[in-house]
C-alpha cells in the first residue's frame, strides 16, 4: 500500500468513528435502575442526592457515562411489586434499591441482575443473603447495623421522661418486610425491661390517624425505619405531639420533621458507601462476593422544640451525648 492509499484508508476509519460516536458512547454508558418505597421529593438530602453525588466523584456523569432509572412507592408497598418487574425488564448493570421490601421484590423479579440494597435492618433473617461475609446469589448491600437496637432505644427514652415507662407502643406497618424482625426485637427489650408493650399498625396514610388512637395513655411510643413512616414523618409528629406521647425513631429523618428523638445508624453513610459497591460491580465485581456492610456509627438526634411542646426538659446528660440537637 503506498502513502497515499494508507492515509485515505486512515481518513476512513476516522470518518466512520465520527459519523456515529453514539456507538463509542454506548459502550462506555452502564444503566443504574433505582428502587425505593418512598416518596421521591421526601427525603433525598439523607438518601439518593447523597447516593448520587458519591456516583459523581467516582466519575459518573447522569446522561453521559450512566442513566439512572428511578421508581417510587410513595409509601404504598403493594406497588413494589410491579416497580421492581418494570425496572427488571429495562435490564439495568445493577439495581440500587432502599429497604427490605422493596430488595424482596427485587429478589423475587430476578436472579441475575445485580442488587445492592441501601438500609435493609436484618439480611439474614429477610433471606436475601446467605451470610454477611459471602453473600453468594446477586444481592448484597448495607445493613442498618449489627442489631436492631430497640432495647437502647428504650432506654433513651427512659431517659429523656425520668423515669421507667410502664407502657409503649410500637407502630408497625404490617406490609413491610422488615416489621417482623424489627418487631421481635422491640417486644423483647421491652420484655427484659418489665415493660407492656402494644403494636399498633397502618398499611396506608389514611390509617395512622385511627392507629394513633391506639396510644393514648401510653408513656411512650417506638417507631421504626419505614418508607411509609418516612413519607408521613410529618403528619406522625404531629399526632403524636397531639396525644402527648414522647416518641423515638429509628432514624433522624423523622427528628428533622418536628419528633422528638432518634437513635440509629447514620444511614447517610450507607447510601455513600453504596455507590461504591454499585461503581465496583459495574466493573466486574460480584455481588455474591462483596460482603454486607453492617452501620458502625450510630447518631442520637433530639429535638429540643419537640420535647418542649410534650412539656419534657431534655436532661443534661442526653443533650452531652447527643450527636446533633435540633
Amino acid at each position: 500500500m503506498n502513502r497515499r492509499d494508507f492515509l485515505t484508508a486512515l481518513f476512513g476509519v476516522g470518518c466512520a468513528a465520527v459519523a456515529n460516536p453514539s456507538q463509542a458512547q454506548t459502550v462506555r454508558r452502564k444503566r443504574l435502575g433505582y428502587l425505593s418505597g418512598g416518596k421521591q421529593s421526601s427525603t433525598g438530602e439523607f438518601t439518593i442526592d447523597i447516593f448520587k453525588a458519591s456516583l459523581r466523584d467516582l466519575g459518573w456523569r447522569v446522561n453521559e457515562t450512566i442513566d439512572i432509572d428511578e421508581r417510587w412507592a410513595d409509601g404504598d408497598a403493594s406497588r413494589l411489586a410491579s416497580l421492581a418487574s418494570e425496572l427488571v425488564q429495562l435490564r439495568p448493570d445493577v439495581i440500587a434499591c432502599t429497604g427490605t421490601s422493596e430488595a424482596k421484590a427485587l429478589q423475587s423479579a430476578t436472579r441475575e441482575i445485580p442488587v445492592v440494597f441501601l438500609v435493609v435492618a436484618d439480611p439474614i433473617s429477610s433471606r436475601l443473603v446467605a451470610s454477611i461475609s459471602r453473600p453468594g446469589g446477586n444481592i448484597t448491600g448495607f445493613a442498618q447495623g449489627p442489631q436492631i437496637l430497640w432495647s437502647k432505644r428504650l432506654g433513651l427514652l427512659t431517659e429523656m421522661i425520668g423515669r421507667q415507662p410502664r407502657r409503649v407502643a410500637w407502630l408497625g406497618n404490617p406490609e413491610s418486610s422488615g416489621s417482623v424482625p424489627n418487631w421481635s426485637d422491640a417486644k423483647e427489650a421491652a420484655e427484659r425491661a418489665g415493660v407492656e408493650i402494644a403494636r399498633i399498625e397502618a398499611s396506608r396514610a389514611e390509617q395512622l390517624d385511627g392507629a394513633f388512637k391506639g396510644i393514648r395513655g401510653m408513656d411512650g411510643l417506638l417507631v421504626p425505619f419505614d418508607f411509609l413512616f418516612v413519607v408521613m414523618r410529618n403528619r406522625i409528629a404531629e399526632l403524636a405531639a397531639q396525644e402527648r406521647v414522647p416518641a423515638i425513631y429509628e432514624n433522624r429523618a423523622q427528628v428533622s420533621a418536628g419528633g422528638l428523638m432518634s437513635y440509629g445508624g447514620d444511614l447517610r453513610e450507607n447510601f455513600r458507601q453504596g455507590a461504591v459497591y454499585v461503581d465496583r460491580i459495574f466493573k466486574g465485581a460480584r455481588p455474591g462476593d462483596l460482603p454486607v456492610i453492617q452501620a458502625s456509627r450510630f447518631e442520637l438526634i433530639l429535638n429540643t422544640g419537640a420535647a418542649k411542646a410534650l412539656g419534657l426538659t431534655i436532661p443534661d446528660n442526653l443533650l452531652a451525648r447527643a450527636d446533633e440537637v435540633i
